[in-house]
């Protein structure tokens, strides 16, 4: 980074961080304080449980939201002919433009200038109705890439429970992962930490997985099932190929669940297809860790592939090293079934025993 833009950095990140207007997010990587100068403070897609009140240690990183617009001289470059060309396109924030060699100052179109110092990030020139969206997409990126360099990986799969045990479910899309994830929450009462995607790595002895920055995209079956789907949601957010997505907020008043920013993994669900005669069996531990890795999708997505903020070591992070025993299942799963009764039992008794340390 230039020594004018490091300047500019530096005094954007004081003068909004001793306005004192912050917020801490608690993250599978430790703290995040988010800051700004906004008329209105930006609304988060991050569980309200996971604001937290203070912090005794400093915190993972830092994202400073400014309203103020940097300097010619520091977006001038950014109009070169090798800015210009540097475009990506694919999922999240893209397309993105940056300065080749500095993926710490980029731009993705009209919208904020937005650049990094370690694992402080500074969006300048946010306006009212882009700060939510943009903060998301860096937030996305800090906690994608940040764990990226701290072996935590990308993961599909839907997480409930929360920090002293949880349940991972995996298996291909559109298999039901977030209809059980749902349902099992509810009967449960435990925490939902995503049902689409999280990254996932080791905390120590235990295997953690954590949420990102997104809301819930729940099939209006699943909805119906649950009691939720009614006239005036189906108007406050249409469906699109025949899901409704909710915001953090929305999501835990109209589905009755508690959204929660991590948990600890001690158990995985594996879903296939409904038919077979065995409804659920149990899997030996080495099947069950194989079940869990293949929920890593950091190789294949292209949120992944492309670092555009440079949070990264610049190499690919190890595969999720599983050392603890994993108690796993295989479940014939169709969402318009009932759940099965003594399975359903058999889960909540091995999540009481891991968070019980039996």
């Amino acid at each position: 980074m230039s020594t004018p833009a490091l300047r500019w950095f530096a005094a954007c990140h004081r003068t909004v961080l001793a306005a004192g207007r912050q917020r801490l997010l608690d993250t599978i990587l430790g703290p995040v304080r988010v800051a700004d100068d906004c008329d209105r403070p930006p609304p988060l897609s991050w569980p309200p449980s996971g604001v937290l009140p203070g912090c005794r240690h400093p915190p993972f990183g830092t994202l400073v939201i400014t309203t103020q617009e940097p300097s010619d001289e520091i977006t001038e470059p950014l109009q070169s002919r090798q800015a210009l060309s540097s475009g990506r396109t694919g999922r999240g924030a893209f397309p993105v433009r940056w300065l080749p060699g500095h993926p710490w100052i980029a731009r993705c179109q009209d919208g904020p200038l937005v650049m990094r110092d370690g694992n402080d990030v500074l969006m300048a020139a946010a306006t009212d109705t882009d700060a939510a969206t943009w903060a998301s997409k860096v937030l996305r990126e800090m906690l994608i890439h940040g764990g990226r360099s701290r072996g935590f990986r990308l993961c599909h799969c839907a997480v409930i429970g929360g920090q002293r045990s949880g349940l991972l479910i995996t298996g291909p899309s559109g298999a039901g992962k977030t209809d059980l994830a749902l349902k099992l929450a509810r009967r449960l009462q435990a925490g939902v930490i995503t049902v689409d995607r999280g990254i996932v790595g080791s905390l120590g002895a235990d295997l953690a997985a954590g949420t990102l920055p997104f809301g819930l995209n729940i099939h209006r079956d699943t909805l119906a099932d649950l009691g939720c789907l009614d006239s005036a949601l189906v108007r406050q957010y249409p469906p699109q190929n025949g899901k409704h997505y909710l915001d953090v907020p929305s999501a835990q008043r109209l589905v009755q669940i508690t959204m929660s920013a991590r948990a600890r993994i001690t158990a995985v669900v594996a879903l296939q297809p409904a038919g077979g005669a065995t409804r659920w069996q149990r899997l030996d531990t080495a099947v069950a860790t194989r079940t869990l890795l293949s929920a890593d999708v950091a190789g294949r997505d292209p949120g992944y592939q492309i670092d555009w903020l440079g949070m990264g070591t610049g190499k690919a992070a190890p595969p999720l090293s599983v050392t603890d025993m994993i108690t796993g299942w295989v479940l014939s799963y169709r969402p318009d079934h009932p759940l099965p009764h003594a399975w359903t039992a058999e889960v909540a008794e091995a999540v009481r025993s891991q968070a019980c340390g039996r």
